[in-house]
């Protein structure tokens, strides 16, 4: 995004300082829309209060809204009369952000909109009895952001990803007519998201806690007190590292995906993040390849890791969390007070099913697989986040070293030659 001044030296008496010919140019999703700033700026303005720009910074004012009115999938270069505001504008936060997901979110129909539904939520259920006027105010949301029980609950990440949601409503809410806003709080001297401040996750499962992992749910968790989950949650574990797909693909993956001559494993687009096919192989004399031939007995419709007759099973995470406890020879509680004293044990433990998917393609890294594979099985659009995604350990590293040690003493070239 630029704001361009396109003045002919002579007829402008002062080309330099000139506001009369600013033009907004931007290009977004392979289209380009350009228009003069007062063309798009004056018929935005009160009826009572329009006149041509009086300062570059009144121009960057403008600039904003011009982006929202873009993001919002509206044309700016079309003219919108000014209309009076109705009763039917939101009055508090909540009941805007309920407008932004029927009005925007839902018309687009964007991939993670469940997450910025999740997100919505969260905004609402701190933020959503206030008025809109509050929101302009840096100190609301950055108190929101590092004060709440909320942010002090999820990591700084998670708070990004939330602030990016409210922010894009808030564009959204400046391109309405009359606009819900009169300026956004993101900004260098307002609310800041430093991104570098986001911690890397490295946790890696070792194969002493993975032994001790699978040993609990086939021997612990294999009974009726914990209505005999234990081999099923065995099986999802093996698939988890040896697949490294995401929790909700590898639990919708049937029979009839899995290729025994190829020895592949199709993942549909309707069941993947990307909403991208991918196709994962298997090892056919590996440990998946024998849960894979248990349970091809259920019928070409039945999920692999589904329940014991191979119906859909959506949710792990109680029998995940108890499992974690076992493994480390903790036994959960059942009270109460119980309960919060688990998640206490829980967050010492540190250890999330998606690390599962983390700690495959690490190892696959660490048997020499070409990153550019991985990136593959893993579904990812770039490289980049492949990289993130790979966590060396110190033995690694110290293996990966030992190449220049065990040089023999083999002396080095001169850049000469001689």
């Amino acid at each position: 995004m630029a704001i361009w001044r396109r003045c002919n030296k002579r007829t402008c008496t002062n080309p330099r300082r000139c506001l009369e010919h600013l033009w907004f140019d931007m290009t977004y999703r392979g289209a380009r829309f350009r228009v003069a700033v007062n063309e798009f700026a004056i018929p935005r303005m009160d009826p009572n209060k329009q006149r041509p720009i009086a300062s570059l910074e009144e121009a960057r004012d403008w600039e904003r809204v011009f982006i929202g009115e873009i993001k919002a999938g509206r044309d700016p270069r079309r003219p919108r009369s000014v209309q009076k505001s109705s009763d039917n504008a939101p009055k508090d936060v909540a009941s805007f952000l309920d407008a932004y997901i029927e009005r925007c979110v839902n018309p687009a129909a964007l991939k993670s909109i469940n997450s910025t539904r999740s997100r919505i939520e969260v905004l609402k259920r701190h933020l959503g009895e206030l008025t809109l006027d509050a929101l302009e105010e840096p100190d609301v949301i950055n108190r929101f952001k590092s004060g709440s029980e909320y942010a002090k609950r999820v990591e700084l990440a998670t708070i990004h990803r939330t602030l990016e949601t409210l922010r894009a409503a808030m564009n959204w809410g400046m391109a309405q007519t009359p606009p819900l806003f009169r300026k956004s709080p993101f900004h260098r001297f307002g609310v800041r998201m430093n991104k570098k401040g986001e911690t890397v996750r490295d946790r890696r499962l070792s194969r002493e806690e993975e032994k001790k992992l699978l040993d609990a749910a086939l021997q612990k968790m294999n009974t009726p007190e914990h209505q005999f989950v234990g081999p099923l949650l065995h099986d999802r574990i093996v698939g988890a590292l040896e697949l490294c797909c995401r929790r909700g693909e590898m639990l919708l993956i049937q029979n009839k995906r899995v290729n025994w001559e190829t020895h592949q494993i199709g993942i549909p687009g309707a069941t993947a993040k990307d909403k991208e096919n991918r196709r994962i192989p298997f090892n056919p004399k590996g440990r998946l390849a024998a849960v894979l031939e248990r349970r091809k007995t259920l019928g070409p419709d039945a999920y692999v890791f589904g329940t014991a007759s191979g119906e859909y099973q959506p949710e792990l995470q109680t029998a995940w969390e108890t499992l974690r406890l076992l493994a480390h020879g903790i036994e959960p509680r059942s009270t109460r007070k119980g309960a919060a004293w688990n998640r206490e044990q829980l967050q010492r433990i540190d250890l999330r099913w998606h690390d599962l998917r983390h700690e495959g393609a690490c190892r696959l890294l660490g048997d020499g697989v070409d990153i550019r594979i991985i990136q593959l099985m893993l579904g990812h659009a770039s490289i980049l986040q492949t990289q993130r995604y790979l966590n060396v350990t110190d033995e690694e590293l110290r293996r990966g070293l030992e190449v220049s040690w065990n040089n023999n003493g083999r002396p080095l070239r001169l850049a000469s030659g001689a």
